[in-house]
């Protein structure tokens, strides 16, 4: 390799992002055989330490602080033209900066993981062709004795070049192409695929069958007629055909042979959402969520980032895929955490996508039946521009909602005997009921009758919650397992009960009571795989008398056209949440869950069961619609000066001993007292809601400002000086910048 030169030698420098927790670029010096080709964007393989790393290019130079003859080379340029379009990789850079996030990290969780190893960007066609020295009918007479070569050799003379698969498709086989081109009869050459002759997208049947009411159509054409970057927020009650207004206007952009990038909050949504788009569109539609292999996450970002994918859909993360023709951006349920990644580079894929859409110059459109506080206050300063969709397609109603007082009720399973007979009679009337609880496994606690002991988690301060199947104890926090015991640990009685129901507990109480109506549970354990999820909607969508229990899994964007009940359970856990958001969240759920009742022909209700149905919250929902309840908690939020009317990021410190997360976080709370301005409010350091999670102490400062810029800065100035710090072994610290949960 040609010895590094010195300061004074012009040369070229590549600012390097390499995914570690640094926050910083690293400078390599650029091989004189690779200056002309390399630029932002591209991969290079590079020393780092004592390995060799993946790196991408953010920009180049001429320039470095770093002296010339300290500075590493570049030992691999691994792609000829960048990655990310320009507007994507703005919006990439954008986010490291504004999440306060190491560039590196954020740019390497943006693309595949096998892109972060190194692998092709670009999968390459193989063809054959004759020799150019060839003269066809001597090489033919010499392959008289092999009449198969001869076929084959004929064959791709005809056709000028073939590729591997069309000659399979003739019959040949591979071991015939190997001896032709050992005989240096056909040349072998690698391409890329042409894939932008894609034909415009036909539409199915089905579009013509359904007419759009008033408020779509004039949605519709909103949509239609925006030109550049608009941010529409599409809020629509359950029911009323938001996807029918999403599907209509992807039609204008594929047409014009752009592509539609569809976010879902839930990897269950997924599979129903591509069903419904291929049924409805003949253009190549693709899948991005954490279910896929590695490998078919790759070839669905080559098909995205080639433009042969017309629609790309996928949960969070699918906000980065790469488009070649960009047309318009759909976030499915806007108000959803999912959203949100709550570890490593916290992001909000929703926000996210707003600013790329603003970088692409396109139309995004946010919908929701319950949209976050945030997207209706920022549609009455005219930031967003509102749609409504305030009835149900197809002259559905929307259900009444009654709540139903239990607190001086007996229960059996946590049902009142009330609600029991009105499942009943919707069962008996042939259709579907709904029950929901926000609580997986079979029961909360397992407690000690004798001595009174709780199971609880050695490594969270949470309680341990039984499940039956199998039969253990199972940590929602940390997911450690224990077996079931057979007597207290403490007391070493035998004398062992639960506390509370969770869905497999219901499970087991509702298909005792109702025999011979079968029982269908959607939670995380019963749909581990993707076949048994569909296997469960199947049974669902027979529409057979059934009761559908879950969670929130049930609660988002499915049509249960049978569903006439719906029946909510321990609604009030929201009322009493230690975040701020609770109130806000739970609303959300009932409002989402109750929309599942009622859908088709035939008229739905809903009831809560709550131990305080006269608690002013619930009392509200139940007698007005969610857009007046979300002006009545905007007030309040207004009134505390809290999001969306106040901006906050939220510091957290953990270490395996308590005594380190105190030091590391006094440290951090010193650095900010000394950098705050005076306008920008601190609350802590205090321990964190949960103060212990897999087994490490957690404690954590709050920072508040009416100016998202101020806060900004801060906290570019903050982290740069907690970077600085010496923190005790084995503690950490991480930024949430505009945090949904304060827990």
């Amino acid at each position: 390799m040609t010895p590094p030169p010195s300061s004074a030698t012009a040369t070229t420098i590549a600012q390097v992002a390499i995914p570690t927790p640094l926050r910083k670029l690293f400078d390599y010096l650029v091989p004189e055989s690779l200056q002309a080709s390399i630029g932002e964007g591209v991969r290079v393989q590079v020393p780092f330490g004592r390995r060799q790393v993946v790196g991408i290019v953010v920009a180049t130079s001429n320039y470095s602080e770093i002296p010339a003859i300290k500075l590493k080379y570049v030992a691999k340029l691994l792609d000829d033209e960048s990655l990310f379009q320009s507007s994507l990789f703005q919006t990439l850079l954008w986010a490291a900066s504004y999440y306060q996030h190491p560039i590196g990290e954020v740019l390497h969780t943006a693309l595949p993981s096998k892109l972060r190893r190194g692998e092709p960007a670009h999968q390459l066609q193989t063809h054959f062709k004759l020799q150019a020295q060839i003269v066809l009918e001597n090489a033919l007479q010499t392959l008289k004795r092999a009449p198969r070569q001869q076929a084959l050799l004929q064959t791709i003379a005809n056709a000028g070049t073939m590729s591997a698969s069309h000659i399979k498709e003739r019959g040949f086989d591979q071991a015939l192409i190997k001896k032709l081109i050992e005989q240096d009869f056909i040349a072998v050459e690698e391409t890329l695929p042409d894939q932008r002759n894609q034909p415009n997208p036909g539409i199915s049947s089905q579009r013509d069958e359904i007419e759009l009411n008033v408020s779509q159509q004039d949605a519709l054409a909103s949509i239609r007629t925006a030109q550049g970057f608009c941010c529409f927020l599409l809020y629509g009650v359950t029911g009323s055909g938001k996807t029918e207004v999403y599907m209509r206007a992807m039609e204008t952009h594929l047409r014009a042979d752009k592509q539609c990038l569809v976010l879902v909050p839930e990897i269950g949504l997924t599979p129903q959402t591509v069903t419904r788009f291929r049924a409805r569109f003949s253009c190549s539609v693709v899948s991005l969520h954490s279910g896929l292999t590695d490998a078919e996450r790759l070839q669905a970002w080559r098909e995205a980032n080639s433009g042969q994918a017309r629609i790309i859909i996928g949960t969070r993360s699918a906000v980065f895929t790469p488009m070649s023709a960009p047309g318009l951006i759909i976030i499915d349920e806007e108000h959803d955490a999912s959203f949100k990644q709550h570890d490593g580079f916290r992001y909000s894929a929703r926000d996210v996508a707003i600013k790329r859409a603003q970088s692409e110059d396109i139309t995004i459109i946010l919908g929701s039946a319950t949209p976050s506080l945030e997207s209706l206050n920022n549609a009455r300063d005219n930031k967003y521009r509102l749609l409504q969709l305030p009835e149900r397609a197809g002259g559905a109603q929307q259900p009444p909602l009654s709540v139903l007082d239990i607190a001086e009720a007996p229960l059996e399973q946590g049902f009142s005997e009330q609600l029991l007979i009105k499942i009943e009679t919707h069962l008996q009337a042939g259709n579907q009921v709904l029950v929901f609880i926000n609580r997986r496994g079979y029961a909360p606690t397992l407690q000690c009758n004798a001595c009174s002991w709780v199971s609880e988690c050695v490594n969270c301060f949470a309680q341990l919650t039984v499940h039956s199947q199998p039969p253990s104890l199972r940590c929602h926090h940390c997911e450690s397992v224990l077996p079931l015991p057979s007597h207290c640990p403490n007391c070493q009685s035998t004398e062992l009960y639960t506390l509370g129901a969770g869905t497999q507990k219901l499970e087991q109480f509702l298909s005792a009571r109702f025999n011979s109506t079968p029982v269908i549970r959607i939670d995380r354990d019963s749909t581990r795989s993707k076949k048994r999820l569909h296997e469960l909607l199947d049974n669902i969508h027979r529409g057979q008398p059934a009761i559908l229990l879950g969670t929130q899994m049930l609660a988002k964007g499915h049509h249960f056209p049978a569903v006439t009940l719906v029946a909510i359970l321990d609604a009030d856990i929201g009322l009493f949440s230690a975040d701020f958001r609770g109130q806000e969240q739970m609303a959300q759920t009932i409002v989402q869950v109750a929309g599942r009742a009622g859908r088709a022909d035939k008229p739905g209700e809903v009831i809560i069961q709550s131990r305080h149905a006269s608690h002013p919250a619930l009392s509200s929902l139940a007698a007005m619609n969610y857009a007046d309840y979300a002006r009545q908690l905007s007030e309040e939020r207004q009134n505390s000066q809290m999001p969306p009317f106040a901006h906050l990021a939220l510091i957290n410190a953990e270490a395996p001993k308590r005594a380190s997360t105190e030091q590391l976080v006094k440290s951090i709370a010193d650095i900010a007292a000394r950098i705050r301005p005076n306008q920008l409010e601190t609350i802590g350091p205090v321990p964190a809601p949960m103060e212990k999670r897999a087994g490490r102490y957690r404690m954590q400062i709050l920072f508040k400002s009416n100016k998202r810029s101020m806060l900004q800065q801060f906290l570019q100035q903050l982290c740069s000086e907690i970077d600085g710090l010496k923190v005790p072994a084995q503690a950490r610290w991480n930024l949430d910048v505009d945090p949904l949960d304060l827990i």
